[in-house]
């Protein structure tokens, strides 16, 4: 196939090891996360990443992000500074 391809399918990049050090509060949401999902610590981290990789792009786009507490409840419009 050549590069130029349009129809080539994106690579997806090999994995890679990296040191974190997280606050307090991250450490924390972590712990409350792998509570929650029965995750491991990396499982916990890839989500939180892809999910906040999302909400950027949705966020810098055109597109907005919101929230309802409740299913009664009003739609929030979420802001992430």
């Amino acid at each position: 196939m050549d590069a130029d391809d349009p129809h080539r399918a994106e690579a997806v990049p090999q994995g890679e090891r990296v040191t974190v050090n997280l606050t307090g509060k991250a450490v924390q949401s972590l712990q409350r996360l792998q509570e929650l999902t029965g995750y491991n610590k990396t499982d916990c981290i890839n989500r939180a990443l892809i999910i906040a990789n999302e909400v950027e792009n949705m966020s810098r786009e055109s597109g907005a992000v919101y929230w309802r507490e409740t299913p009664d409840s009003d739609l929030m419009l979420v802001r992430f500074v």
